[in-house]
């Protein structure tokens, strides 16, 4: 359930217990943070959308990597052409910093 349904229902959101937890591999998080990421230029439809949708998310850099993430003022996607699912994944990704806000 996304997490602002859970606020407005006042149902507590559920952590699997560390046990069941995919194990993270600091192996992995060393190569992809030690390798460059390259910059993607992205439409510029896409970037004020983007921009326009989270006013308070500052996005200065975006940059070519693996998967979809937000870190700091960097924005990192798969391809400059988003699929509906990445597209999906990336509001996700937005509301998701939004709501920490």
């Amino acid at each position: 359930m996304h997490p602002r349904y859970a606020a407005i229902f006042g149902i507590e959101n559920l952590e699997l217990n560390q046990h069941y937890r995919p194990k993270n591999t600091d192996s992995t998080l060393a190569v992809s943070q030690s390798t460059p990421a390259e910059p993607l230029a992205l439409s510029k439809q896409l970037l004020s959308d983007i921009r326009f949708s989270a006013p308070s998310l500052t996005i200065n850099h975006v940059l070519k990597g693996a998967d979809i993430q937000l870190a700091d003022d960097k924005l990192t996607l798969p391809t400059s052409q988003l699929s509906a699912s990445d597209k999906r994944a990336l509001w996700a990704l937005m509301s998701t910093h939004l709501d920490k806000l």
